[in-house]
């Protein structure tokens, strides 16, 4: 594996987050579940982002996160641009609601999303500017993963300011859950279930778990900010295949990361299975569905093992595209 020092730095501390969470880097942080309760107005976001704000590269003149590949020339990515935003408005309310120097850091990524949005087909949605080669990616792409968290960056811009603009564009994004990935959109199914792909592979069924969460995240907060009835229909949808699929991306002792490979077992990394133990017990909070509480709950044990982690680490090293 050809890797840069970047490349190695970021493997190394993937490798030492598996033993020692506080030596987790920005990029490998963990997001903890943020709710305690069914939620049935939109407020905090439901994975705790507000580390996010301390962002380590470098911003645009108007405040803008801008991500760097391998050293190469920085570029918008709508994914960190969507989490530095959540880790803004984590910091807003937590008692600085009025803090008038968070609300325009907050509204500025917001207008990063208004202004940058590409119309696709019939639907508007955000440009990942880098290649995927092997999932056949090449950009411009287009991620459900940026959408949702796009869609739970906007709703929360109209809850704070009541502007059309931002609750207008996110009815206008939603288009793309329902259209299948080989015609450009992002559905895509595993085993007759649907998922809303992250990485919308033409190759085959990408399905990465954390991805297809963060994307129901966003459409249920379109529910909640005016009860429609599409976001609506596409999150309990959602639900139903997660509910289905979710035995898939269990390994017997550690989470799959996505089924690309299935049923060749690629794990996650230590910080993607917190993640998702997190986002199955929000889910869980949402639905009320036991069995996301139950796979929390049994990912929280494997996480606890020390011979499970070990046995993850080593499968990861041994195999790997990414150690994601």
């Amino acid at each position: 594996m050809n890797l840069k020092f970047k490349n190695i730095a970021h493997l190394a501390n993937k490798v030492i987050v598996f033993f020692n969470l506080s030596k987790a880097n920005y990029w490998h942080t963990v997001t903890v579940c943020n709710i305690e309760k069914k939620v049935e107005t939109l407020g905090k976001y439901y994975l705790d982002f507000s580390s996010k704000i301390f962002y380590p590269l470098s911003f645009d003149a108007n405040g803008v996160p801008l991500y760097q590949i391998d050293r190469e020339k920085y570029f918008y990515h709508p994914i960190v641009i969507a989490q530095y935003a959540l880790g803004v408005y984590e910091n807003m309310i937590r008692g600085k609601i009025n803090d008038k120097e968070l609300l325009l850091k907050y509204l500025t990524q917001a207008d990063w999303f208004v202004h940058n949005a590409v119309k696709v087909n019939s639907w508007y949605s955000w440009q990942l500017q880098f290649d995927l080669k092997d999932y056949g990616l090449y950009s411009p792409w287009y991620s459900a993963m940026a959408q949702g968290e796009a869609i739970s960056v906007l709703t929360r811009a109209y809850s704070l300011t009541g502007e059309k603009k931002y609750l207008d564009l996110c009815e206008q994004s939603i288009g793309a859950f329902f259209v299948k990935v080989k015609d450009g959109g992002f559905l895509n199914y595993f085993q007759d279930f649907r998922i809303y792909e992250e990485y919308p592979s033409p190759i085959k069924t990408n399905g990465v778990l954390n991805g297809f969460i963060f994307s129901l995240f966003g459409l249920y907060d379109l529910y909640l900010v005016n009860k429609n009835s599409l976001a609506f229909q596409l999150f309990t949808d959602g639900i139903h295949s997660l509910k289905n699929l979710i035995k898939f991306y269990d390994s017997g002792h550690w989470s799959r990361y996505y089924l690309f490979d299935y049923p060749k077992v690629y794990h996650s990394s230590f910080t993607y299975h917190e993640i998702v133990i997190n986002q199955l017990k929000a889910l869980y909070f949402l639905t009320n569905e036991d069995i996301f509480l139950s796979y929390s709950m049994k990912w929280a044990k494997y996480r606890d093992s020390i011979p499970n982690r070990t046995r993850a680490l080593l499968s990861k090293l041994f195999y790997a595209r990414t150690l994601s």
